[in-house]
């Protein structure tokens, strides 16, 4: 091990030694402390940079139907929900804890949006958790960003499931998550942690002991979305997903590996992959040099108000 990381695991040992012993409440309790969003706040994951968010806006204008609404799945401060409400979606944030839904729906009252979005509270991962939006919206589109890696394999079945009966037929999916492949100690260096400590957001994380990041990509995705059950409409397993700047005397945002996905729910009158292969060369989807990623070829699978 570099030496670097070796004089960097006193600050990791110290940070998190300040986690709470329980997981229970753990995303509201890391909610309920955040002073400041955007760049400069202290939420790591939640960059003010647009390009991140342009190429999710793109992709839902091209593949989604614009008369279905947009739920915006793990919406944390609602950014990205109102992005999309701004762009002309009807957007619904949903998140787990009931302090992110609060911050939401402030800061969303504070910038006077025109066409506001609604937050509600729900555990993705519960049976059941997306029924009333479901029975409201009927088949809607789905944005998940920087949720199901820090999930178990359980809970990102679950989650699935949620989104598979939210969409309905005529629904898709859009899906970002981070896919940092090296070691966990590599990925908090890429991050800014060093011999001197720790960015201040990153501590933060890791002394609310949120949930240790996985890798998704496309192993992860087979394993959560099957291709027998889910259409691959469009993979970029080199998109990036952007962070606040954690670096001194740096305001660019961090740029962390990232895999996006979009998918539909395979209906039984589209073939499976055997049975397209057999009949014909696989269909692609044309993006010539797109600024939202190499399209691959398609293969032919308790809500609380507050």
């Amino acid at each position: 091990m570099p030496l670097r990381r070796v004089l960097m695991l006193p600050h990791l040992v110290w940070w998190g030694a300040r986690a709470p012993r329980g997981t229970q409440n753990r995303w509201d309790r890391y909610w309920a402390g955040v002073g400041a969003t955007g760049d400069g706040g202290d939420v790591l994951w939640d960059s003010s940079d647009p390009a991140e968010l342009e190429r999710y806006l793109e992709l839902f204008e091209r593949f989604a139907a614009p008369a279905r609404a947009v739920v915006d799945l793990g919406c944390g401060n609602g950014r990205f929900t109102r992005a999309l409400s701004r762009r002309g979606w009807r957007a619904i944030g949903v998140d787990v804890s009931d302090a992110a839904i609060a911050l939401a729906r402030a800061e969303t009252d504070r910038v006077g949006e025109v066409s506001s979005p609604r937050f509600l509270v729900a555990d993705l991962a519960a049976p059941g958790a997306l029924d009333r939006v479901r029975e409201e919206l009927g088949d809607a589109n789905v944005l998940v960003r920087g949720v199901l890696h820090v999930l178990t394999a359980e809970a990102r079945g679950q989650v699935a499931r949620n989104i598979r009966h939210l969409l309905g037929d005529r629904g898709v999916a859009v899906i970002a998550e981070t896919n940092h492949r090296g070691s966990l100690l590599s990925y908090l260096e890429s991050l800014g942690a060093g011999v001197r400590g720790l960015p201040r957001p990153l501590a933060r994380a890791i002394a609310s002991g949120l949930p240790t990041p996985r890798p998704f990509g496309q192993d992860e995705l087979e394993q959560t979305f099957p291709d027998e059950e889910w259409e691959r409409v469009h993979l970029d397993d080199a998109a990036v997903i952007h962070a606040v700047p954690m670096r001194r005397r740096s305001d660019r945002a961090e740029r962390i590996p990232g895999f996006v996905a979009v998918l539909r729910p395979r209906q039984e009158n589209r073939p499976s992959p055997s049975a397209a292969r057999a009949d014909q060369e696989q269909p692609r989807i044309p993006d010539p040099r797109s600024a939202v990623g190499e399209s691959r070829p398609v293969t032919p699978g308790q809500i609380r108000p507050t």
